[in-house]
Order: C-alpha cells, then sequence, then structure tokens
C-alpha cells in the first residue's frame, strides 16, 4: 500500500505543477517532431539531385568516318540535358574553372576536342582509347563527391555500351563478306586441290620418265666424248701433214678427183650434221612425241656421216693409187732430185688416206652410239638438251668451215700443177675448220656431260617436286575442308541490331530485392526511433525530482522513480508509433511488434537514464550524452557493424544501440519475429543490469543520508 500511495503521490505532484507538467509534456513530444521530420516520406538523400551544380564542358569537334558525321560529344550533352539525374550547367572551360575555384560546381565534366575523333579509330590497328576529364570538388560535401563520381561512372558505361554497339555493328556487317568470301575461297581452294592432285599425277610421270632415261642420257653423254676423240685425231692427223702438202703439185690431176670426192663426203657430213642440228633442235623442244624421232634423225645423220667419211677415205686411196700410177708413167719421178718430192708426196696422201681411214671409223662409232642413243631415249625430253643443239649448232658451224676448206682444197688441187701455194692454204684452211670441228666436238661433249649431270639433278628435284605436290595437294584438301566449314558458320552468325546490342552489353542485370525500403526513411527509421527514444528520456529525466519521502524504503524509493520515469517511457513509446504508423505511414512488416519492442526499448532506456541521473545528476545527465554519441557510428546506424574495424566491432556488441537499432530492423523491414525477439532478450539484460545498479545508488544514498542525519529531503 505504501508503494502505491508513493506512486499516487508522485504522479499527483507532477499534474499539479503545470510549468513542470506542460515541459513533460514537451519532452514526450520531442521524439515525436524528431521522427517525424526524419522519417517524413519526402526526406531522402537522392531526392534532390537536381539541385547539385554540375558543370559540362563539350570541345568535341567531330569527325567523319565512312563519310558519315559522328559527334559523340553532342550527342552525350544532349543525352544529359533529358536527364535530371544531376544539375547540369552547360559552359564553357574557363566558366567551368572560375566556378569550380568559387566552388559553385560540385564536379565539371571535360568533353575534350579528339573525342569524337578517337572513336573512329575502334577499327585501327592502334585504337585511342576515349578520355572524358571530371573534376571533383571533394571539400564541398563528400557523400555529394561520391554521387557525382557515380554518376560519371554511369557516363561512361553509356558511352561504352555506344561505341562498342556500333564497333559491332560494323563488324557484324562485314561478316556477310566474311562468309562470301569463305565459299569463294572454299570453291578455289576445292579447284585447287583438283589441280593440285592433277599436279602430282603429273610429277610421278614426270619423276618415272625422268629416272627410266638417265641411262639414254649417259650413253648419248659417252658417244658424244668418243665423237670428240675422233676430231681430235683428225686434227692432229691433219696438222701432222700439213708440211707434205707440197708435194702433192706434181699429182694435181688425182688429187683433183680425190678432192673431188672428198668435197662431196664434207658436204655429205655436212648434211648430215645439219640434219643431227635438226635433230638437237627437235630434241629441245619436242616432248614425248618429238624426242625420238629427233634422235632418229641424228642417228642418220651419222649413217649419212659414216658414208661420207667411209667416201672421204676411198677417194684419198683413190688419190694414193693416182699418184702411184702417175709415178709409173712418169718415170721423171724416180729421178733424184723430184724421186724425193714425189715420195714426200705420196707418203702424204698415204698419211691423209690413214686419217681419213681413221675417221670414218671413228665416225662408225660416232653412228653407232647415235643410234644407241636413238634406241635408248623414249618420248620425254629434259631442259638440259639445249646444250646438246648449242653443240650441235657450233659443230654444224665448224663443219660449214670445213666444207669451204675442202671446197678451196679442190681448187688447190686444181690448180696443183699451178702452185704448192694454193695446196698448202687450203690445207691450212681445212685445219682451221678440223679444228673448228674439233671445238664443236669439243662443246657436244661438255654439253652431253652437262646434260647428264643436269638430268641426274632433274631428278632429284623431280623427286623433291613430286613430295611437295603430294604435301601441296594434302594441303589443299584440308584448305578446302576448313574454308568450306568457315564459310557455313559464319553464314550461320546473327548479325541484326538486336545482336550488336547483346554483343556491345551482353550483360543486363535483373536486380530484385527482397525486404525493400520504400522510403529512404525505411533504412533510417531504426536509427532515427532509437536516438528519439533515448533522447526524449534524457530530457524528461531534467524533470523529476529524486527527494526521498519520508519513512520510505530505498526499495520502495527506487521503484517510485523507476515506474514515473518508465510510464513516461511507455507514453512516449506509444506516441511515436501513433505519429509513425498513422500519422507518416511507415511501411511496417511488424505493426503490433514494433509497437511492443519500441515500448520495451523505451523502458530499457529509462533505466540507464535513470541510473546515470541518480548517480551524478546532470553530471550523469551530460554522460547519457556522450554516452549517445559513442554509440552513433558504432552500433550500425551509418555502416554495417560487418564493415567497422575490429576495435569498433568487438565495442558494438556491449552498447544498447547495436540492439535497439537491429531490433526495429527485424519488425520494419526483415519481418524477422525471431531477430526481435532475440535483440528484445539482449536489451532487457540490459534493463535488469541498469535497473539493478539504479537500486544500489538508491540504497547508497539513503545510507548516506542516515548517516547525515538528513532523512527528508535528499538533493539530487
Amino acid at each position: 500500500m505504501q508503494l502505491f500511495k508513493l506512486i499516487s503521490t508522485e504522479f499527483s505532484k507532477l499534474a499539479a505543477n503545470k510549468g513542470i507538467l506542460f515541459s513533460v509534456i514537451a519532452a514526450l513530444l520531442v521524439p515525436v517532431l524528431y521522427g517525424g521530420i526524419l522519417l517524413s516520406a519526402t526526406w531522402g538523400p537522392y531526392d534532390n539531385l537536381s539541385n547539385l551544380p554540375v558543370a559540362v564542358v563539350n570541345e568535341d569537334q567531330g569527325a567523319v568516318s565512312e563519310n558519315e558525321s559522328i559527334n559523340v560529344g553532342s550527342e552525350l550533352v544532349m543525352n544529359l540535358k533529358e536527364g535530371k539525374n544531376l544539375g547540369w550547367k552547360f559552359v564553357n572551360s574557363a566558366d567551368a574553372m572560375r566556378g569550380l575555384e568559387q566552388n559553385e560546381y560540385y564536379m565539371a565534366i571535360i568533353i575534350p576536342k579528339d573525342f569524337s575523333q578517337r572513336v573512329t579509330t575502334v577499327m585501327e590497328p592502334d585504337p585511342q582509347k576515349l578520355e572524358l576529364e571530371y573534376i571533383q570538388n571533394e571539400g564541398l560535401n563528400f557523400l555529394a563527391s561520391k554521387v557525382t563520381e557515380t554518376a560519371s561512372q554511369r557516363i561512361r558505361e553509356q558511352l561504352a555500351n555506344t561505341i562498342t554497339e556500333n564497333y559491332t555493328s560494323k563488324v557484324f556487317s562485314s561478316l556477310g563478306d566474311v562468309s562470301e568470301g569463305f565459299e569463294k575461297a572454299a570453291d578455289g581452294s576445292a579447284r585447287l586441290s583438283d589441280g593440285t592432285g592433277q599436279l602430282n599425277e603429273g610429277t610421278e610421270k614426270l619423276l618415272n620418265s625422268v629416272t627410266t632415261k638417265q641411262s639414254d642420257i649417259t650413253r648419248l653423254a659417252d658417244g658424244s666424248q668418243q665423237l670428240k676423240d675422233g676430231t681430235s685425231l683428225l686434227l692432229e692427223k691433219l696438222q701432222g701433214k700439213s708440211s707434205d702438202i707440197s708435194k702433192l703439185a706434181d699429182g694435181s690431176e688425182r688429187l683433183h678427183d680425190g678432192t673431188v670426192t672428198l668435197k662431196d663426203g664434207t658436204g655429205k657430213l655436212l648434211n648430215g650434221l645439219q640434219k643431227a642440228e635438226t635433230g638437237s633442235e627437235e630434241l629441245k623442244n619436242g616432248v614425248a612425241t618429238n624426242l625420238a624421232p629427233g634422235a632418229r634423225k641424228v642417228a642418220d645423220g651419222t649413217i649419212r656421216l659414216k658414208g661420207g667419211s667411209a667416201e672421204l677415205a676411198a677417194g684419198a686411196e683413190k688419190l694414193v693409187a693416182g699418184l702411184e700410177e702417175f709415178g709409173a708413167k712418169n718415170p721423171s719421178t724416180q729421178v733424184p732430185p723430184y724421186d724425193e718430192s714425189y715420195q714426200k708426196i705420196i707418203d702424204g696422201a698415204k698419211k691423209i688416206s690413214n686419217g681419213l681411214n681413221s675417221l670414218s671409223s671413228k665416225s662408225v662409232k660416232l653412228s653407232d652410239g647415235a643410234v644407241t642413243v636413238a634406241d635408248g631415249i623414249d618420248n620425254k625430253v629434259v631442259p638440259g638438251t639445249a646444250k646438246l643443239h648449242d653443240g650441235l649448232n657450233q659443230l654444224v658451224e665448224g663443219q660449214q668451215k670445213i666444207d669451204n676448206g675442202a671446197a678451196k682444197l679442190e681448187d688447190g688441187a686444181q690448180k696443183v700443177a699451178d702452185g704448192n701455194g694454193k695446196v698448202e692454204t687450203g690445207w691450212n684452211e681445212l685445219i682451221t675448220g678440223v679444228s673448228k670441228l674439233d671445238t664443236g666436238a669439243g662443246k657436244i661433249a661438255d654439253g652431253n656431260e652437262a646434260v647428264d649431270e643436269g638430268w641426274k639433278k632433274l631428278s632429284t628435284g623431280a623427286e623433291k617436286l613430286n613430295n611437295g605436290a603430294g604435301k601441296v595437294n594434302d594441303g589443299s584438301e584440308k584448305l578446302a575442308s576448313g574454308l568450306k566449314e568457315g564459310a557455313e558458320k559464319t553464314s550461320g552468325i546473327e548479325t541484326g541490331d538486336d545482336n550488336a546490342g547483346m554483343f556491345s552489353s551482353p550483360v543486363k542485370l535483373k536486380s530484385k530485392s527482397v525486404n525493400e525500403y520504400e522510403h529512404y526513411r525505411d533504412s533510417t527509421a531504426p536509427y532515427v526511433l532509437t536516438l528519439g527514444l533515448f533522447v526524449g528520456i534524457l530530457i524528461m529525466s531534467l524533470f523529476i525530482k529524486f527527494k526521498r519521502p519520508a519513512h520510505t524504503s530505498s526499495i520502495d524509493w527506487f521503484i517510485t522513480k523507476f515506474l514515473k520515469l518508465s510510464s513516461l517511457a511507455v507514453v512516449q513509446a506509444i506516441l511515436l508509433m501513433l505519429v509513425v504508423l498513422f500519422v507518416l505511414g511507415v511501411n511496417v512488416t511488424n505493426p503490433i511488434g514494433l509497437v511492443f519492442f519500441a515500448i520495451v526499448v523505451s523502458i530499457v532506456f529509462s533505466a540507464i537514464v535513470l541510473f546515470l541521473a541518480s548517480l551524478g545528476g546532470n553530471i550523469g545527465r551530460f554522460l547519457a550524452i556522450g554516452f549517445v554519441i559513442l554509440q552513433l557510428s558504432i552500433t550500425g546506424a551509418n555502416l554495417p557493424i560487418e564493415m567497422l574495424p575490429n576495435f569498433h566491432r568487438s565495442l558494438s556488441e556491449f552498447l544498447p544501440f547495436t540492439y535497439s537499432i537491429a531490433g526495429f530492423k527485424s519488425v520494419i523491414t526483415l519481418n524477422d519475429l525471431g531477430g526481435m525477439i532475440t535483440n528484445m532478450s539482449i536489451l532487457l539484460t540490459y534493463l535488469i543490469i541498469f535497473a539493478g545498479l539504479s537500486y544500489v545508488v538508491f540504497l547508497f544514498k539513503k545510507q548516506k543520508a542516515h548517516k547525515s542525519k538528513d532523512a527528508d529531503v535528499v538533493s539530487m
């Protein structure tokens, strides 16, 4: 009964003192006013971004790409004018710099002169990145600088997507040409594959032809060497008998007959060599069907050469017989000194006859070698036969000179009676012609030897060519297959505007929120409600007197003061919740839980304030203000507790605001009844602790008053 009487007395005194009563009512309205302002649905840090002045300077001079004008700077300015993200101010560079210096702008965005020009380099080997300069004035407001920085990043992303889409459109537009090119290349490579297949077949035939004719070419080289040996011997014999020609003057008639025969033989020899030259020409230019006939003509020419040389040898023998017959009919030839000269003429004629017989023998070998060559050659010819033709050409030239020499020899024999000088001259010309013949034969031998070496190299080259042709054929088949596959794949690529847009910006963020805030106030409500309730209790504690009635126990005294302050705390919480739910219309997931939790929080705060006020009076209240300031930034109001440094995160675990803010989040936005109960349990622990501490303070003060004999009033 005493306790109820004390409580009734407390509230009666409060009602009787109008000044204190209005002060308490005003204190009760502090959380309401504080919450009403900060929890207004029209208040938020991002609601008035268009009031932030940001300077935009467009210095872009534009560019031309593929006969199309590009002006990215103007397009960007146009987009900014259409949007209201920030307070865009479109000024020149000087005004922008002056505005930053005079703190008129939070940021300046500068579009450089070559902005559009750099866009045109996107398809070049060395593309230049676009540079969009922005200057922030962070000193005006840090949060505003972050907002403007985010806006700049969004502009950069928008420009990047636009440029990427243009680049992708150009690439996609060329894919059709690429596909068509692949198809043409595939057709061409298929034809190339067919051609390389035929080439491979041809190289195989060439290789077979070259390798099978190698032995024939070797025999041809050996035969030409034998020809060279014969002409060398002929030249040697002619040169050795030059001094004996003067002895032929007396046998002019028979010598003339012999030279006629010799002329006929050299003519035949020339004819044969000319045919051989014709055959070599055909050998050089012909193919399989022309080579053999040409070789056959060479063989025929050498046969005629053999016949001519034989006739020439027979003529020489007749010359010797004529000279002997002439000596028999003319005894004067046996009389000194004519007998010695006459004998030299006969000996010279015999040597000529022997030389011509030897030439006839060599021509037989030459004829046999030519026949062997003609029989060994098939229907293919080699590039090296050109040298054979050159050698035969020179041989013909030499033989022509021999023929000329033979003609001169004939003239000399006719005029032998007039003087041995002309015979000697003719003989010398014959030596010259035979020398050329020998030279030509040497060239033929050298040419055929080179042909033999060249033929061997040709065989090696033909083998390599055949191997290479096979590899080319395999590669061309793979190339044709790959190009065809590439054409099929590129032709199936979609290149429409939608595809270009997808390629330039392939990721679309599909956002979905849980426990979404309807207004910005919903995110700050736990902090605002917590702070409002604590400050309201703290202000109301100023109007509560802590005088202990006479003959009142410490426990009754404590309960009376605690219930008085707690009752006001409950009223404060209810008033605030009525404004939040019905006046402000805050969207709350658990309204009943919100009211109940607010009442508990307000009572817990009243216990904390009671302890501090009863302990130190105004000093205690000042400590309470410091206690509030301590909790503002480390209890989840501004930053999640998980983002705090380790020390602050550990400290937040011992502060009541941590659990008050977390509990309000549970009932306002998270609809987490379990979270509310958990945080409420922790707050009730604070209630018990601080209520107990308050009782200890009251008990201590009573004992102190008893000792000082002052039992009526305790001035706080």
